[in-house]
């Protein structure tokens, strides 16, 4: 094991070059799919899932085979609904600034937590405007960044209700799945951590336990005590210096082998938000190109494995237009090979590909 195969390992871990065929088993492979930008959240599912068209995720959402809710590092994601006991098991115990933030504000969490449980088993669907309502004069604040949702989200009662091109709706737990709190939380055993890092190191490995932490934002102690638990069933590769674990009998090194293709990766791909290192897939030099202030994740292009440059887009009516970013030449071969890439990306969005400059 190098550090060239841990790349190429981890891009098909990742499930590019659309690998899976259904999008709930990717979205549940991933452990959740980062999407404050539905769209861009739609856009890792693409480059993952064959044949995937905004259709069909249209269906997913409306049988809430997919839902949104609030998970690593506190953090918007698309995950299957499965999941979102782990989350609570996981998340929910630890102090997160939305109680601090409501208790700069004078607002007594608990008791709005119960307001909002109350309305959401009341109706089908609960807007934004109504759930301000409920949160009276300090609405704008208490939901800043999803803020007291997020609370809500862990405790296992509200999800939000996936659309683009943003969240208009929220829902709570029992139209999902109409089990009872009770029967809920004694489903749960105490291992859920431990199955959560089991899974992590499976999807993106190999992996070291600092990159672990970067995705789960969890603390040292609680990630060792799982990883301690975990150890024995985990291969270890040591790589200039740092520790790389993989779970043991998982590893096929035929995904060493990297698949020639061209991806325009979305901002805040799975690639870029799960682990500590960036260096393994970027030259240092261009970390800020990608890594932007207030945690934005640019979006990527990616070509044989091989990070070229960023690119936006700008949507005027039926047509699209990509600006793409480089940082350095790139061929004429690679440049028909990224406009093919745009059409198929384009046709996905519903529009039509204008062009495809370089600036």
């Amino acid at each position: 094991m190098d550090l060239n195969r841990i790349r190429n390992t981890r891009i098909a871990n990742s499930g590019l070059g659309n690998s899976f065929e259904l999008v709930e088993n990717c979205v549940a492979s991933l452990i959740g799919i980062q999407a404050q930008y539905q769209q861009f959240g739609e856009i890792s599912l693409f480059h993952r899932v064959n044949g995937l068209s905004r259709d069909m995720l249209d269906e997913k959402y409306s049988r809430n085979e997919i839902i949104k809710l609030w998970g690593q590092r506190t953090t918007v994601h698309l995950y299957v609904p499965e999941d979102w006991s782990n989350l609570h098991a996981i998340y929910s115990p630890r102090r997160t600034w939305v109680r601090k933030h409501c208790e700069e504000l004078g607002v007594d969490l608990d008791e709005l937590l119960d307001r909002i449980d109350v309305l959401g088993r009341s109706q089908r669907f609960v807007s934004k405007e109504e759930l301000a309502v409920l949160m009276g004069n300090q609405a704008k604040k208490l939901m800043t960044w999803g803020g007291v949702l997020i609370e809500s989200s862990l405790l296992g009662q509200i999800y939000a209700v996936p659309e683009r091109p943003s969240t208009k709706f929220y829902a709570h737990r029992k139209w999902v799945d109409g089990i009872s709190t009770e029967k809920w939380l004694a489903d749960l055993d105490g291992y859920e951590l431990d199955r959560l890092l089991h899974r992590y190191l499976t999807c993106y490995g190999p992996a070291t336990l600092a990159d672990f932490k970067h995705w789960s934002g969890l603390p040292n102690y609680a990630l060792m005590n799982a990883f301690h638990r975990i150890e024995d069933g985990l291969e270890r590769f040591d790589v200039d210096g740092k520790v790389y674990y993989y779970p043991e009998g998982h590893m096929d090194f035929a995904k060493c082998d990297l698949m020639p293709q061209v991806k325009l990766l979305g901002k805040f791909d799975p690639l870029f938000v799960s682990f500590a290192d960036k260096g393994w897939l970027v030259d240092i030099k261009y970390e800020k190109e990608i890594w932007r202030a207030a945690g934005h994740i640019e979006a990527v292009m990616l070509i044989d494995g091989v990070v070229r440059g960023t690119w936006r887009y700008a949507i005027k009516g039926e047509t699209i237009r990509f600006t793409c970013y480089a940082f350095e030449r790139i061929s004429a071969k690679d440049k028909s090979r990224i406009v093919t890439e745009a059409e198929r990306l384009a046709r996905f969005l519903g529009k039509q590909l204008q062009e495809v400059v370089y600036e």
